[in-house]
């Protein structure tokens, strides 16, 4: 039987039009500051290791206002990526093909109403497989 052991909340994505406008207001707000990453996508990160990151990703589609154009979604991060996968999935969840690979090391899923979260591998997981590339930050200013 899947983990019932709740999910900490990792990131959370934000869709922008101009990533860098939009990773400058996140960050000054939060006061996080702009981390490594492994994307197009600004990575903002919590400075005290409390909150969740932040990450800003680009795309070209204009919001349509609420319920039309899903603007942030959640990255999950459980110690049991395949365990809360299932269990997502027991709960009514569906899986969401949004041109991933399928070796990011997340796996895409909707909600009932089909908004779309991730569940990412473990913190552990994620430390290996970065360990040799720690990325580098993009530049906002």
């Amino acid at each position: 039987m899947p983990s019932s052991a709740p999910l900490a909340i990792a990131t959370i994505t934000i869709k922008a039009r101009d990533k860098r406008a939009v990773a400058r207001f996140w960050r000054d707000l939060l006061g996080y500051a702009v981390a490594p990453n492994h994307s197009e996508s600004v990575l903002l990160r919590d400075p005290d290791g409390h909150g969740p990151a932040v990450l800003i990703q680009p795309t070209l589609e204009p919001s349509q206002g609420p319920g039309t154009h899903q603007i942030i979604h959640l990255d999950l991060r459980p110690a049991d990526q395949r365990g809360a996968v299932t269990r997502a999935l027991q709960l009514g969840a569906t899986r969401a093909d949004i041109g991933q690979a399928g070796d990011e090391g997340w796996v895409v899923l909707a909600d009932p109403e089909g908004n779309v979260f991730c569940i990412l591998e473990s913190a552990a997981e994620h430390a290996r497989r970065c360990a040799d590339d720690p990325g580098s930050a993009t530049p906002i200013d």
